[in-house]
Order: C-alpha cells, then sequence, then structure tokens
C-alpha cells in the first residue's frame, strides 16, 4: 500500500518534519497547505517552513527511501507497468481510480502520488493545461507520442465534421491507429487526455470544437435538440430537453429560447409554438405560401393530395387548408376536382 509505505518513509522524520511535509503534500487531510499557513501553526516565517521541507525531503530521499527501497521499487515497478500498458501516460482522474485497485490501496490520494513523485522521481504530473487534462506519464517521449497520434488524428477528421457526428468516429479511429501502428486500447487513452476531443450528451464524438460536439450558445443547443428529434419540437419541449440534457449548469429559461427560434431562420415556424429545421425541408412562410409553392412544384393536386404534403410542412388543420384554397386570388379549382395556383 503506498499510502502506509509512505506513512512509514516519513515516521523516521522529526515530528515538526513530519508535521511540515503531511501539511505541505497534503498526506492526511488530502489538502495541501502553503508555507504561510503552516508558518502562522508555529510562528515561523515561510522561508524557514521552506527550509524545514526542503531539509525533510532530503533526509526522506538520501536515508528513508534507501531503508524502504524494496517496497518503493515494487510499488513503482507496478506503476510503471500499469502506464505502459496505456502507451505511457493515464488521466488523471482514471489513473488514481485504477492504482487504488491494483495497489490495494482505498486511502491512496493525490496527494499521496505528488509526494512519490517529489522523492522516487517517479510518475511524473502533468497538469492541465490548453491541449490536455491532467495526467500521469513516465518521460517525455510518451507525451510526444500522444501529441502526434492526437494531432495526426485531428488532421484526419477535421473536414468530416457530419461523417464523424452521425456515427463514423470510430472508423476514422480504426483508421488513425493502423497508420500509426497502435493499439486500440493505446490510441483511445491518448485521445482521452487530450481536449481536442469530446463527447456530446447524446453519445456523439468529435472535436470540441465543434457546436454539434461542445455547443455553447442557446442556438447551438437548439439546433442539436431538433437535429436529434424526427419531428419538430414545441419551444417548452426544446427548453426542457435543453435542461435535462446537462449542457451546462446554467438552466435555459423558454422565453430565451424562444427568441433564439425566432431570430435565427435555420429555424422553421411550423405550427404554433412549433419548430423545425430548414435543413430538414421546412419552409418559411404562412399557409398560403405553402400551398403555392407545393402547387408551383408538383402541379394540379387533389385535396388529399394537398392535406398530405401540407402536414409534411405544418401543423395545420384541414379546415385552414380549405379556407386557404378558396382564395380565388390566388387558387383556383380545376373542372377534375383538383386545385392549382392561380
Amino acid at each position: 500500500m503506498l499510502s502506509a509505505t509512505i506513512d512509514n518513509l516519513i515516521s523516521g522524520l522529526k515530528p515538526r518534519q513530519q508535521e511540515v511535509l503531511a501539511n505541505r503534500f497534503g498526506l492526511k487531510s488530502g489538502e495541501k497547505k502553503t508555507l504561510a499557513s503552516i508558518g502562522e501553526k508555529y510562528d515561523l516565517t515561510r522561508e524557514r517552513i521552506r527550509q524545514i521541507e526542503e531539509g525533510a525531503l532530503k533526509t526522506v530521499q538520501n536515508n528513508l527511501l534507501v531503508e524502504k527501497k524494496e517496497a518503493i521499487e515494487e510499488i513503482l515497478k507496478s506503476i510503471s507497468g500499469h502506464l505502459g500498458n496505456f502507451g505511457g501516460l493515464r488521466k488523471e482522474d482514471l489513473f488514481l481510480f485504477e492504482i487504488k485497485h491494483f495497489l490495494k490501496d482505498e486511502k491512496l490520494h493525490h496527494w499521496h502520488l505528488k509526494f512519490l513523485s517529489e522523492v522516487a522521481g517517479s510518475p511524473i504530473y502533468y497538469p492541465t493545461d490548453h491541449n490536455f487534462h491532467a495526467f500521469w506519464y513516465l518521460d517525455a517521449k510518451h507525451i510526444q507520442f500522444a501529441d502526434q497520434f492526437v494531432l495526426r488524428f485531428e488532421n484526419l477528421i477535421a473536414d468530416k465534421k457530419e461523417e464523424i457526428v452521425s456515427g463514423r468516429f470510430y472508423d476514422y479511429f480504426i483508421e488513425a491507429t493502423k497508420n500509426s501502428r497502435l493499439p486500440h486500447s493505446i490510441g483511445l487513452n491518448y485521445l482521452s487526455v487530450s481536449k481536442k476531443f469530446g463527447v456530446n450528451p447524446f453519445g456523439d464524438l468529435g472535436l470540441s470544437r465543434w457546436e454539434e460536439i461542445t455547443p455553447k450558445t442557446t442556438r447551438s443547443k437548439i439546433y442539436l435538440i431538433l437535429k436529434k428529434h424526427s419531428a419538430p419540437l414545441h419551444f417548452k419541449d426544446i427548453t426542457g430537453a435543453i435542461n435535462r440534457a446537462g449542457f451546462n449548469r446554467g438552466k435555459a429559461i423558454f422565453q430565451t429560447v424562444h427568441n433564439e427560434l425566432i431570430k435565427d431562420p435555420q429555424f422553421i415556424l411550423v405550427g404554433r409554438g412549433i419548430y423545425g429545421l430548414k435543413e430538414r425541408g421546412f419552409i418559411a412562410g404562412t399557409a398560403k405560401n405553402i400551398i403555392s409553392r407545393i402547387l408551383k412544384e408538383k402541379g394540379p393536386l387533389s385535396l388529399q393530395e394537398i392535406f398530405d404534403l401540407v402536414s409534411k410542412q405544418r401543423f395545420l388543420k384541414e379546415n385552414t387548408i380549405i379556407l386557404n384554397l378558396q382564395n380565388k386570388k390566388y387558387f383556383k379549382k380545376l373542372k377534375d376536382g383538383r386545385y392549382h395556383i392561380k
């Protein structure tokens, strides 16, 4: 057990050294304390606490680590083997969860690993930045391998958004791992540490910068909700779907959603408060406009044919359609009973 081994390592130090290391690395509480806060407790300056910390670490590295060499080497071997199975690195939360189990150490936390890294030099911690989530790694070459694979895969799918979001992510992923001669498990692991890839609430995988994957605006969330539903939705139902999807902590309100639906031309009003996507063939306009366009495209049609075609565009009552057809300024009824534009 790593936590117990660390406790044994520092137990040979002077009491104050033990306290300083335990507080600086959060070994007891899981929370790292500042030099200033520790200094206040002992009425010592920050510099003096730093000196005590440095001296304690040197003692651990030069003397105590030698005494516990066998136990430490066994732990490092297990950790190295585990990271090696994943290509030399592993996302922080996954790594911590996994080593708790294979080291049989439920008390283990992040700061135990930080302490081990400080005194033994491995594993090494990579803090989160613009490109990567925080992860643990063996050496710099593995970061280079991961970065190269991520870049190749990003370039491969960058101009294939529709295909990728529609379900072909793994097809291209398999191609990328084959070209890079990587096992699938290591390729997936490399992608997991990168911030360039993400998954939306519907399970679609792709580049994080795509709105279909990480929708940030109300408009993009509306678009994704409508795209994932086979039929148009009322604006209140769209609002509810946004909130249930859990895009972020902010709660959508239906007035804002309705305003976005009204002002964006890609959303088409198809009934009372009901909207569909223009890309699915819905046409903007009044009932008269819809009927006119259908007759212009299809030619003369029977009343039932008009009902059927209009219903694909609008939620209109049949009486409403009949009333519009009776407008002789725009429509005429032929001798065979069909209708056409005038």
